[in-house]
């Protein structure tokens, strides 16, 4: 937690922070419990914890270099701490404080003459390169939504409906112990022409569509996988939009790697749907980082900014949707190397 601290501080030109959400305090210090801020000063990191995990708190962080003050009020302890160290500011990520919670600061810390600074994406440099630890917990996840996604493949049958097989994956997350890194969508028939369906009572027919999109988290990091199935005779049409699908992603995972454009994943899916007549048909971005959050940094939008980096953990994942047609959506989980990509989600594709 220290080095990263002080790695931030390098980053923002600032010793000052304070992290009040699980996702923050969870990826500084690895703590699976909430229930605490961690307000860290120049050369001081205080833990403002709730007197229930006093005990988890204290056994957590023993032998660290850490002050800890249990069951007091958090706002009004972190403005006396912060006067004492002789701070006029703190700055705290936009994305995880809540109006109400920004207020309350305010008011406490105007008490002493403190000003609460607000920046999104605080954390956000340093969470785009996952570090070996974060990258075994992520290829565990994905291998275990790999193979929940083949078992839900062999299960299929006409007569299921997108919500049996919602709550199968569930179900099969539950006996892996893990849980979803987000609702399940499943959509068939003229459904999966909805990018975020949510799973009905639809039922499979003899010939139908199933798009599933899956993901689990796995000792707090999560991955993120799409398949496109079809049950029974595949037309003609599905065939050729799920082909054209799979060579927009197929292109792109070919082609990334450390230092390529950001922006360029984007541009390489849209060029093989564009050229295959679909152009309005593609209407999402083709993928995003993924790590303790389902999305988060990098973006991989046409006008993302910046570098794939080594160790980046993303998803790649273009899409074409015909409104009352069907819909088609192919998407893997990839950790950036530097000649390439390594896949992490290894379902079959069809």
């Amino acid at each position: 937690m220290e080095n990263k601290i002080n790695r931030l501080a390098n980053l923002h030109e600032t010793g000052s922070f304070l992290f009040a959400s699980k996702i923050e305090t969870f990826y500084l210090t690895g703590a699976s419990f909430d229930g605490f801020w961690i307000l860290a000063l120049k050369g001081k990191i205080c833990i403002l914890a709730s007197k229930m995990i006093e005990n988890q708190v204290r056994e957590f962080f023993a032998g660290q270099n850490t002050h800890i003050y249990i069951g007091v009020p958090f706002a009004q302890k972190a403005a006396e701490i912060i006067k004492e160290n002789k701070e006029s500011s703190v700055l705290a990520d936009s994305k995880y404080i809540s109006a109400f919670e920004y207020l309350t600061l305010n008011s406490k810390f105007a008490q002493h003459n403190i000003k609460v600074e607000t920046k999104e994406g605080i954390l956000d440099k340093l969470r785009t390169v996952k570090s070996g630890s974060e990258i075994e917990n992520l290829k565990e996840s994905c291998r275990i939504v790999s193979r929940v996604c083949e078992t839900i493949k062999s299960e299929l049958r006409s007569g299921l409906s997108e919500l049996d097989i919602h709550y199968r994956i569930i179900e099969l997350f539950a006996k892996n112990k893990v849980k979803e890194s987000f609702t399940p969508i499943v959509a068939a028939g003229k459904n999966s022409a909805n990018p975020h369906h949510a799973s009905s009572g639809y039922k499979i027919n003899e010939n139908d569509i199933i798009m599933m999109d899956l993901g689990c988290v796995y000792k707090g990091y999560c991955s993120d996988l799409t398949r496109t199935y079809y049950l029974g005779k595949i037309s003609d049409k599905f065939r050729k939009v799920w082909d054209i699908v799979k060579k927009s992603q197929s292109a792109v995972l070919k082609e990334i790697k450390a230092g390529s454009p950001l922006s360029m994943a984007d541009e390489t899916a849209r060029a093989v749907i564009d050229a295959a007549g679909y152009k309005d048909n593609f209407i999402h971005t083709t993928g995003h980082g993924v790590g303790i959050e389902i999305h988060e940094m990098p973006s991989l939008s046409p006008n993302a900014e910046g570098i794939f980096l080594r160790n980046m953990a993303v998803t790649v994942e273009p899409g074409i949707y015909l409104n009352e047609e069907f819909g088609v959506r192919i998407e893997d989980t990839a950790l950036i190397t530097d000649n390439g990509c390594e896949i992490l989600t290894s379902a079959a594709y069809e």
